[in-house]
C-alpha cells in the first residue's frame, strides 16, 4: 500500500512542476507584452520580488 501512496506523491509532484513551468511561461509572456512586475504579481498571487526572481531564472535558462 505504501508504494501506491508514494507513486501518488510522485505524480502530484510532477503536476506541480509542470504547473510551475506553465506559470513561468505565462509570467514571461505577460512581461514581454508590456506588463510590469507589479502588474503581474497580484494575478500570480506572488510578491513582486518573487516575480522578478522567476524572470531572472527564466533568463538564465534561456542562456541570456
Amino acid at each position: 500500500m505504501a508504494q501506491k501512496d508514494l507513486r501518488r506523491v510522485q505524480t502530484e509532484a510532477q503536476k506541480i512542476k509542470a504547473a510551475e513551468r506553465r506559470l513561468r511561461d505565462a509570467i514571461v509572456a505577460a512581461q514581454q507584452s508590456g506588463e510590469t512586475i507589479r502588474d503581474i504579481a497580484p494575478y500570480a498571487n506572488l510578491s513582486p520580488s518573487r516575480i522578478h526572481q522567476i524572470l531572472r531564472e527564466a533568463e538564465r535558462e534561456r542562456g541570456e
